[in-house]
């Protein structure tokens, strides 16, 4: 009798498991899934406004999102807080809160005790998960004045302790490579540099380089092993698809999410960064990272400015949604590039099915806030 695994299939199969992040065929044939059917979870939004327009528009697109607390030592954590939460219990299938905690007192003692207190409290109201950002590595400093990197050990305790109660870790850790290379009008990065200087890193010896926060970054996971840690931003890793692929590997806990670096994916072969999402189809989330914090401006925001923010999500969701899932030459951030056009299964847990298992959403959608 013929064994029901072709000789070609078991080849194809061992090339999968085996290969580097190479090009793999593209089954033109198979039907893209209608946009409007297949629920989309953004993990990575700063959204601190009742907007209805935002409710209505994540209605008609089917469109969830995870609402991320950050930074944690600027002083405007409390109000953040009360903003996400109240979103949340208002919409708690749109509106799941990411917390962070406070970075102000650190150098006073029980730090980590009162530290874990708040975690849990949040836990508690329905955080799925903790934010820790950049400000860790590139702002923050010790008491002897040297910078406070992530690994650093007044965090154990806490990472500890979110491993012990299965809290996935989503960090902002490092900035794109661009920070620390010359100004450069191509770069995906340069109108961000351009317009904010002080997280432009060329020429500024005293801080510390890319590769010492990424190792600290992954030195945290080398001490919990067992805390699961999101990388945000394609893990500040968006110009090494190898880099990614390696710490894949290297750590079972660590995942990695697209926000705001869909565009870093478009600058890169098409097949390669399709072999990494067939590589690590489990691995790796959907986000966007678009802010709207009406706390930070000097003066509130108009009904036209918060319409004008509505559209602009739902051009950036279908564009997004174009790349990934559409086929052939697309036009997508003023550039012809060429479409993934990835297979519904992983499109399925890219969009959804990965988040709702790292973060354990169905269990805080179906708990009343």
């Amino acid at each position: 009798m013929r064994h029901p695994l072709s000789v070609r299939t078991l080849r194809r199969a061992l090339a999968l498991l085996l290969s580097p992040l190479s090009a793999f065929a593209v089954d033109v044939a198979a039907p893209m899934p209608a946009y409007e059917k297949i629920l989309k979870i953004d993990v990575h939004s700063h959204i601190f406004e009742n907007v209805p327009a935002i409710h209505t528009l994540f209605a008609r697109i089917n469109v969830r999102t995870i609402n991320v607390c950050v930074p944690g030592g600027d002083g405007q954590l409390p109000l953040m807080d009360r903003i996400g939460f109240e979103l949340y219990r208002a919409h708690p299938q749109l509106y799941p809160v990411t917390t962070t905690f406070d970075l102000l007192t650190r150098h006073e003692p029980d730090y980590a005790t009162r530290t874990i207190a708040w975690l849990d409290r949040a836990f508690d109201r329905g955080a799925v998960a903790v934010k820790i950002w950049k400000e860790v590595g590139l702002e923050l400093k010790t008491r002897d004045g040297q910078f406070l990197l992530p690994d650093d050990p007044l965090f154990d305790p806490i990472y500890a302790h979110l491993a012990r109660r299965g809290i996935p870790l989503h960090a902002h850790l490092a900035e794109p490579i661009d920070a620390w290379l010359p100004l450069d009008k191509d770069s995906n990065h340069y109108t961000y540099y351009s317009q904010n200087p002080q997280w432009h890193l060329y020429g500024k010896p005293e801080y510390p380089s890319h590769a010492a926060i990424i190792a600290a970054r992954d030195n945290i996971m080398k001490k919990h092993p067992t805390l699961v840690v999101v990388g945000a931003h394609l893990g500040s890793l968006e110009h090494d698809l190898d880099g990614i692929a390696d710490r894949l590997v290297r750590y079972p806990n660590f995942h990695i999410e697209v926000a705001a670096r869909t565009r870093n994916l478009t600058r890169h072969p098409p097949d390669k960064v399709r072999a990494l999402f067939q590589k690590f189809p489990d691995r790796i989330m959907y986000g966007v990272d678009a802010g709207w914090m009406p706390h930070r401006r000097d003066t509130p925001p108009t009904d036209a400015q918060r319409q004008g923010h509505v559209n602009s999500l739902e051009l950036r969701y279908r564009a997004d949604w174009d790349y990934y899932a559409g086929t052939g030459e697309i036009t997508y951030n003023n550039r012809r590039v060429q479409a993934l056009h990835l297979p519904p299964d992983i499109l399925e847990k890219f969009y959804h099915a990965n988040a709702e298992r790292i973060f354990k959403l169905n269990a805080a959608w179906a708990r009343t806030p």
